[in-house]
């Protein structure tokens, strides 16, 4: 049922399109046509139609006129009858009346209204069908009214009563001395003779109509075909124009709207044709251009190509480089720390004091150095070589670090605290938890004697990126030193007063790390008052999170 009714809303939909697309096929040229020979058949069947029913008004009119004189001049001429009350007189002036060509009934009637004679060219028609008849009932309250009647034997045909006045005169003087009505006369004058040449006429009308029509036709054709003629042109020139032919134009001596017309379209052609010759150039200086820009592409490709070659052999270079470096360098500290190990083994009881210091010394340098050059080491590999990407939640493995210094920050008193909910990211687990890592050891050794002691973690999200920080209450970083502190082996001037071991690799590892993941790293620092690690990771590693979003930050990369 419903895709019946769907059907017919789209054939009822569609009905309009199909009308709107019969009105259109003709054309504009076909429409002004069909509109002209719309408005000529009204005009000429309003005009005919107004012609019919003036004269058809006029005929009633000047029948009514002609029944009216007819029935006073035979009530006139029926009132001897009606005096001698002669009947057969009557009957026989009523037949002599009917043969005249319009006459079709004849009724005299007395004072009641009741029929003395009769005459009627319908022989069926007898007094008392007549008396039967609404016509009769209605002939004493109309006189002197011509009323229109109809029968199936009559036809059409127009009705009048008058009155039967008879007037007495004196003999001598022959002067009216008093009038008696003696009864009623009833005439039909019949109208189908003239409606039948009515409608003759009529037909004639219509057919001088369509000749009218069909002379103005041929006239109308011609006029639209020569008004649409500079439109015609227009078309013919546009069409060129579409080719690539702007050399077409139009006449333009004309005084009216379609003059102004073709001026108008000349003056397009002209600017389209100017247009098109400043675009062929600009096409031509792009097209240098464009072989200009790929030879310029193919060179600087080649250079790139060169440079990542001369790059790559450099960094594999580097690598052997350092692991020979690594290695020349390890082997001897390795076999010095084993060689003083040895000694202090074997022989400590021999040793004094100062030489077992001294061997001490030796393996904790050793030591010191070997750690040096396998963070040294590390620290070139964090771009060249990268580690599986997995899902890491950040603020569990900040908890985990908090586990990892929990005798450390015990022994020292200081609290560390989570203030947000750290996001979750698609990263290298042991890069992130580096960077953490050394940010919060530098806090925790760089906290000195400082009341509040606490390091504070937290994040916040913009359009853009992730922006984490780490911030304490130490002895803060010098305003010379703010620059410097992630370059290798930079470390801050006032390290120094409290003893901070340290070799200044590890902020440089993380400032590496961080721009790995299109981030950056500052520090704000109050000297005596404690120091705030920034750092930014980009929203692409962490395309699932749906946190707040707040503001861009204005600090400016340290």
């Amino acid at each position: 049922m419903d895709d019946v009714r769907q059907n017919s809303a789209k054939k009822a939909a569609a009905a309009p399109s199909r009308w709107r697309l019969f009105l259109t096929r003709p054309g504009l040229q076909g429409q002004l046509v069909l509109a002209f020979s719309v408005l000529l058949m009204l005009a000429l069947g309003t005009t005919s139609w107004f012609f019919v029913a003036k004269s058809r008004d006029t005929l009633s009119d000047i029948l009514g006129e002609q029944a009216r004189q007819i029935s006073q001049t035979l009530a006139m001429a029926s009132t001897e009858a009606y005096r001698k009350n002669d009947r057969g007189e009557l009957q026989h002036l009523g037949q002599t009346l009917l043969r005249s060509r319009n006459l079709v009934l004849v009724v005299f009637c007395d004072q009641e209204g009741k029929p003395l004679a009769l005459a009627c060219r319908d022989p069926d028609l007898t007094v008392a069908k007549w008396l039967a008849s609404p016509y009769s009932q209605a002939s004493t309250l109309q006189l002197m009214q011509v009323q229109p009647r109809h029968t199936p034997s009559l036809g059409d045909f127009l009705q009048i009563t008058v009155p039967v006045i008879d007037v007495t005169r004196n003999a001598s003087t022959g002067r009216e001395t008093g009038t008696h009505m003696q009864g009623f006369l009833t005439v039909g004058i019949s109208q189908n003779n003239e409606l039948i040449q009515l409608k003759h006429v009529s037909a004639m009308g219509v057919l001088m109509g369509f000749l009218a029509f069909v002379v103005c036709l041929p006239l109308a054709l011609g006029l639209i075909h020569r008004i649409f003629l500079p439109i015609r042109q227009l078309v013919t020139a546009a069409n060129r124009i579409a080719s690539g032919d702007y050399s077409a134009q139009v006449a333009t001596h004309r005084p009216d709207e379609i003059g102004t017309l073709a001026r108008s379209f000349n003056e397009m052609a002209r600017r389209i044709h100017q247009h098109q010759e400043d675009l062929k150039v600009a096409n031509e200086c792009l097209a240098e251009a464009n072989r200009d820009l790929e030879r310029k592409v193919s060179q600087r490709t080649a250079e790139l190509e060169s440079t990542n070659q001369r790059l790559s052999a450099e960094i594999a270079e580097k690598e052997d480089f350092l692991r020979a470096v690594s290695h020349d360098l390890n082997a001897p500290l390795r076999n010095i720390g084993g060689m003083a190990s040895t000694l202090l083994v074997r022989h400590r009881e021999q040793f004094d004091e100062d030489v077992i210091h001294r061997l001490e010394r030796i393996n904790k340098n050793v030591k010191v150095e070997t750690d040096l050059i396998t963070e040294l080491l590390e620290l070139s590999r964090l771009k060249t070589r990268r580690q599986k990407m997995e899902q890491i939640d950040v603020d569990v493995l900040v908890r985990e670090l908090s586990d990892v210094f929990d005798d450390d920050l015990k022994r020292r008193g200081i609290s560390l605290v989570i203030e947000d909910k750290l996001p979750v990211l698609i990263c290298e687990r042991l890069r992130i938890r580096q960077v953490f890592q050394n940010l919060i050891d530098n806090a925790i050794k760089y906290m000195g004697q400082s009341p509040v002691r606490e390091i504070r973690i937290g994040c916040r999200t913009t359009e853009q990126a992730f922006e984490f920080h780490v911030r304490d209450a130490g002895i803060g970083i010098h305003p010379d030193d703010v620059q410097k502190i992630f370059y290798v082996f930079r470390r801050g001037r006032n390290s120094a007063d409290i003893n901070v071991a340290g070799k200044g690799v590890g902020l440089s590892s993380v400032k590496s790390i961080i721009a790995m993941y299109d981030g950056r790293i500052w520090v704000e620092s109050d000297l005596g008052k404690g120091s705030t690690f920034h750092f930014t990771i980009h929203r692409k590693f962490a395309p699932d999170w749906h946190g707040p979003v707040v503001e861009e930050p204005d600090a400016e990369a340290a």
